[in-house]
C-alpha cells in the first residue's frame, strides 16, 4: 500500500511540473513573438501572464511539494529548468521592448517574479543536492 501512494505522488508531481514547464514555455514564447500586440496564441501579454504563468508557477511549486522526498529525476530537471526560463526571460523581456506595462507600471510585481524564478530554480537544486 505504502509503495503504491508513493508511485501516486511521483506520477502525480512529474505530470504537474511537465504541465507546468508547457504552460510557462507556451507564455515565454507567446510573449516574445507578441511585438504587434499580439502573440501566437491571439493573447496580449498581460492576458498570457495571467492565463498561462501564473498557473505555471502553481503547477511547478506543486509538483515539489507533492514530490518532496522522492527521487524523481525528471522533476528536478524541470524545476531547475522552470525556474531559469522564467527568471531569464522575466531579465531580457525589456531589453526587447516586450512586456515593458509590467516592468514599469508594476515593478514590484516584476521583480517578484524574478524572485520567484530563482527560488524555484532552488527547489530543483535543493532536490538535486540532496537525492545524490
Amino acid at each position: 500500500m505504502i509503495y503504491s501512494q508513493s508511485k501516486k505522488r511521483r506520477l502525480v508531481s512529474k505530470v504537474l511540473a511537465v504541465i507546468g514547464v508547457i504552460l510557462l514555455t507556451a507564455d515565454t514564447i507567446n510573449t516574445f513573438t507578441s511585438q504587434d500586440g499580439l502573440g501566437f496564441l491571439n493573447l496580449a501579454d498581460r492576458q498570457s501572464g495571467m492565463s498561462l504563468g501564473i498557473p505555471s508557477i502553481i503547477l511547478l511549486i506543486a509538483s515539489f511539494g507533492i514530490g518532496y522526498g522522492l527521487k524523481t529525476k525528471l522533476v528536478t530537471l524541470l524545476l531547475i529548468y522552470g525556474g531559469l526560463l522564467l527568471a531569464l526571460s522575466k531579465i531580457i523581456e525589456p531589453t526587447f521592448g516586450l512586456n515593458l506595462y509590467l516592468t514599469i507600471a508594476l515593478p514590484n510585481v516584476y521583480i517578484s517574479l524574478i524572485i520567484i524564478g530563482f527560488v524555484i530554480i532552488g527547489l530543483g537544486l535543493w532536490r538535486l543536492i540532496k537525492n545524490l
